[in-house]
């Protein structure tokens, strides 16, 4: 079973908070833990969910400044950018 695509920038559960020192963006991918993993390339957060049969990937821009830190809780991804 392939994990339905959910997040998208433009409609799916990704929000973006800004601070004055940083930037905080939130996925909520609906997945336990150890099913989700994130990195970080160049900007980019990619995010990969563990399907039965087969993984998803999904990309999400993130705001221009250094990624602080990156880490999934409950399912819910959150990347802090240091602006």
């Amino acid at each position: 079973m392939r994990p339905q695509n959910t997040l998208t920038d433009q409609s799916g559960p990704v929000e973006r908070y800004d601070y004055a020192d940083e930037s905080v963006v939130v996925a909520d991918t609906s997945f336990a833990d150890e099913r989700v993993s994130v990195d970080v390339v160049d900007g980019t957060a990619i995010l990969v969910v563990e399907g039965d049969d087969e993984d998803a990937q999904y990309e999400i821009d993130l705001p221009t400044g250094e990624v602080a830190r990156a880490f999934i809780n409950n399912g819910v991804v959150t990347v802090e950018v240091d602006r």
